[in-house]
């Protein structure tokens, strides 16, 4: 039996592998995390008590007398976090796993990416910070520390939903089409763009658990299929029986908002248009089947909202917000027109 720590284990991406794990007969799971929220994994996963980010000697003291074939961290978002990690865990484990982004990578060299596309993120400091723990824990590879690294792109769940443009909660945007309200969509709508459902992740990410092989690598998990951002909203708006009424506005007006940090979000990360390359990984797997595309993620998104009335907030200064901008946006461009 293998001994698997999850660090974290509540999150979007995380749940559905820590699921997973904890009913794999061959896997023995710990989860260490704060212990604020819920879980249903059962009584035979060891949960273990700490804050990894803010008490380091409190989880130094949790984990102390324990070793692990596999331990997997995902809540690492900054170098001194990742230099924190390999001074816990080195000699405790045989192999650990660092959630990274290909944020991390310069989207503008081209539009297929793969593993070897470089690094550069000229906007996005999420990216930047993900870079630097690459190129921190590889250089500790070559002094014997374990690691694997997995990229993920956009990845989603029954309560989020893939958007370019949304204020503090998902629901947002989904109540302006129901409101027959228009929804701004950066550029033209015709960016081509990946979005994975979380269920579907999980399914190439657990065959690099406890595999030697993946040691020193990093492996990119999405699933490829390639949506236009119209695509996106258009299931969207089809899953709620709506009409869908896009704005239209270029993400180099988008950047100059005072009030949303699109630069990092967008030319960070939606702006360049992406096709994925998942062959690496999919050896490890080359049978699966990725079973939520869009419109299904879209379906799942609005059932679960509908059968989870609380998760459906309201975000009304990003409502004024959006308002005011198309106003503004389609005032001018009347303007423009004319003097065409």
């Amino acid at each position: 039996m293998k001994n698997v720590l999850v660090i974290g284990g509540t999150g979007t991406i995380s749940s559905p592998i820590t699921k997973a794990l904890s009913q794999d007969p061959d896997v023995r799971l710990f989860v260490l995390n704060r212990g604020k929220r819920k879980d249903d994994l059962g009584e035979h996963a060891v949960r273990l008590i700490a804050d990894i980010k803010n008490d380091p000697q409190g989880t130094k003291e949790v984990l102390k007398d324990l070793r692990f074939d596999s331990v997997i961290n995902f809540l690492i978002m900054a170098e001194e976090e990742a230099k924190f990690n390999v001074e816990l865990f080195k000699g405790k484990t045989k192999q650990f796993i660092f959630i990274s982004t290909v944020c991390a990578l310069d989207h503008s060299t081209d539009c297929i990416v793969d593993e070897t596309m470089p690094y550069g993120n000229r906007y996005s400091a999420y990216g930047q910070n993900k870079e630097a723990c690459e190129k921190y824990f590889l250089k500790e590879w070559e002094q014997g520390f374990p690691i694997t690294i997995v990229r993920p792109t956009q990845t989603y769940s029954d309560a989020r939903y893939p958007l370019s443009v949304k204020g503090k909660s998902y629901w947002s945007v989904a109540s302006r089409m129901l409101r027959g309200k228009k929804v701004i969509v950066h550029g033209d709508g015709q960016g081509i763009w990946a979005c994975t459902h979380a269920s579907d992740f999980k399914k190439l990410f657990l065959p690099l658990v406890n595999n030697e092989e993946t040691i020193g690598q990093i492996y990119q998990i999405m699933d490829p299929r390639p949506y236009t951002w119209d695509k996106i909203y258009e299931a969207l708006a089809e899953a709620l029986g709506v009409g869908y009424e896009p704005c239209y506005i270029s993400e180099y007006l988008l950047d100059e908002s005072k009030t949303y940090d699109f630069l990092s979000s967008m030319h960070g990360d939606k702006h360049f248009s992406c096709i994925f390359d998942i062959s690496k990984v999919k050896r490890f797997a080359p049978e699966t089947v990725f079973d939520v595309d869009i419109k299904k993620g879209a379906e799942m998104f609005v059932d679960y909202m509908n059968t989870h009335p609380e998760e459906k907030k309201e975000d009304e200064d990003f409502d004024r917000w959006c308002d005011e901008t198309i106003e503004r946006y389609e005032t001018l461009c009347r303007q423009f027109v004319k003097g065409l």
